[in-house]
C-alpha cells in the first residue's frame, strides 16, 4: 500500500482498510508506504480505536524502515529537469 494517509479516511474507508489488513495478518506479508509516522495515523484515521487495532496487526510482525530527507521521487524530477534544455 503506497500514500497511506495521503487523504482521511471517512468510517468506511478506515473499516475497508482494517479488513484489508485483518485479512492478510499473519497470513500475507504487506508493503506500507507513508509520510506519516504512526503516532500520529489518527490524523486521517479518524476512528482511533480502529486505528491502534490496525496499527496493532501491521506492526506486530512488523520490520519498520524509516527515511529520512528528500524524496527519490523529487530528486529524480530534478534531476530529469537539471538535464534536460529549453
Amino acid at each position: 500500500m503506497d500514500e497511506v494517509g495521503f487523504a482521511t479516511l471517512d468510517d468506511t474507508g478506515i473499516q475497508l482498510l482494517f479488513r484489508f489488513v485483518a485479512a492478510a495478518y499473519e497470513r500475507r506479508a504487506l508493503g506500507v508506504a507513508s509520510h506519516w509516522p504512526f503516532e500520529q495515523w489518527g490524523r486521517f484515521l479518524p476512528e482511533h480505536v480502529t486505528a491502534a487495532s490496525l496499527l496493532d496487526r501491521l506492526l506486530h510482525h512488523a520490520s519498520v524502515v524509516v527515511t529520512e530527507g528528500e524524496s527519490f521521487r523529487m530528486r529524480e524530477a530534478k534531476t530529469r529537469t537539471r538535464g534536460s534544455t529549453t
